[in-house]
């Protein structure tokens, strides 16, 4: 049997700005690499010393299926979460077309801005209104 080279899904890319993690999409992003590329990633982050930005260049980029945009959603949240910008560099027209259908091109291509703390009013006032409305909609029945 023959051997098939691997080509690893993420790829780490050499320069940039200090504090910013540069990564190469590779190939086809979809449900069978999906956790694999949302864990290099993630580890990437962990390892890079004061991460301020995540740069995730997207021309090497294949086929994304809705397994891979989910990733490409997990990895905003979660930089989000830290307040880590993240950025979609080189995108081909694939993808900016599936972004724009399932309308996450705006959300996953805007500047992001530090989370709030989780301490916060704001954040407090919205979670508690959560919480009523279910309240309300039980006690209607």
């Amino acid at each position: 049997m023959a051997a098939f080279p691997f080509s690893p899904p993420v790829r780490p890319l050499a320069g940039g700005a200090p504090h910013t993690v540069r990564l190469a999409l590779v190939g086809d992003l979809d449900y069978e690499v999906g956790d694999e590329v949302l864990h290099q990633v993630l580890h990437a982050l962990r390892e890079g010393e004061d991460v301020r930005d995540l740069r995730l260049d997207c021309q090497g980029l294949g086929t994304v299926d809705s397994a891979g945009l989910a990733v490409l959603l997990q990895i905003h949240r979660h930089t989000s979460e830290d307040g880590t910008g993240f950025h979609l560099d080189n995108m081909g027209p694939r993808l900016e077309r599936l972004l724009h259908i399932t309308g996450t091109y705006e959300y996953l291509t805007a500047p992001q801005q530090a989370a709030p703390s989780a301490g916060s009013a704001g954040s407090a006032g919205s979670a508690g209104s959560v919480e009523e409305d279910p309240g309300t909609l039980d006690s209607g029945m």
